[in-house]
């Protein structure tokens, strides 16, 4: 018998095979398009194995509330045909499994605290900055969810009294994600994220608006890492950058580790989702 891992994103859907061990058996990729279309061939992968469960991180906002009426269904997302899809239904309905289902950021997360960059911390919060901004936080091997899952990427950035840049969000503008995801660095600038210069101004501001995320985020979780993945973040010289500013902004108030140790890049890489679905795969078929 084998686990099932999802990893639905707003580019790709990722979807893999493991063995009781945590062994990659079989992997399968296909482009994020019609969701229909889309579940039917994951169902059809999955279909040829024998699997006890399946973990399932995607793209959100999504329901996480197992009491209520919406819960599995991907909610206000930009990719409009995505809107109100009961995601968890049309893999259910199909597959007689058990299902675990978090966000994408949370399956990541999940990946990076048991076997990753926090695996020997007791707290962990994971960012992935890049075309969205999306985090999850984990204390005690527990996901952060309230009446829902944490939206961390629209939390309100205080600019620069000399910035007049309005951000790219839909529906904050200036929230974090409006300010410093890569579409946000590319309207500001007028060129690509990854033909700009680390110098270059829209990259400078935008490691000092992180940075004051990450402070905001560390006043309230109190985290023992942050874990900072995604295109942005990933840009040679970035992480230092956003070191940099994180260390003028902190101060001596609080007591933190050097931030070489304390913002650091994921150990898994891009596989912390696919590996975070398989541990909550195994989560959910023990409970």
């Amino acid at each position: 018998m084998y686990y099932g891992s999802i990893e639905l994103g707003g580019t790709k859907i990722r979807s893999a095979i493991f063995d009781d061990d945590g062994n990659l058996k079989d992997e399968y990729r296909i482009k994020t398009s019609n969701p229909n279309e889309n579940m039917k061939k994951v169902v059809e992968f999955f279909s040829k194995y024998k699997i006890k469960s399946i973990g399932i991180g995607a793209f959100g906002p999504i329901d996480v509330d197992k009491n209520s009426y919406t819960y599995g269904y991907i909610l206000a997302t930009p990719k409009k045909l995505w809107r109100n899809f009961n995601l968890l239904a049309s893999l259910s309905e199909k597959l007689d499994v058990p299902m675990g289902l978090t966000t994408d950021v949370g399956a990541s997360g999940i990946g990076e605290y048991y076997l990753g960059a926090a695996k020997d911390k007791p707290s962990c919060l994971y960012l992935t900055i890049g075309t969205g901004i999306g985090g999850s936080y984990i204390q005690n091997g527990k996901l952060l969810e309230g009446f829902s899952h944490p939206e961390m990427g629209h939390i309100e950035i205080s600019k620069d009294s000399d910035d007049s840049f309005k951000g790219v969000c839909d529906y904050h503008k200036s929230c974090f994600e409006g300010l410093c995801s890569g579409p946000a660095i590319e309207k500001r600038a007028g060129r690509k994220g990854e033909d700009l210069s680390i110098c270059d101004p829209a990259i400078e501001i935008s490691a000092r608006y992180i940075a004051k995320a990450l402070y905001t985020y560390t006043l309230v979780l109190r985290p023992h890492i942050i874990i900072i993945g995604g295109g942005v973040a990933n840009k040679e010289g970035m992480i230092e950058k956003i070191r940099e500013e994180f260390d003028k902004i902190k101060g001596c108030y609080l007591s933190i580790p050097s931030s070489e140790e304390y913002i650091v890049f994921p150990e898994l890489g891009n596989e912390a989702g696919l590996i975070g679905g398989y541990i909550l795969a195994k989560e959910t078929a023990r409970k």
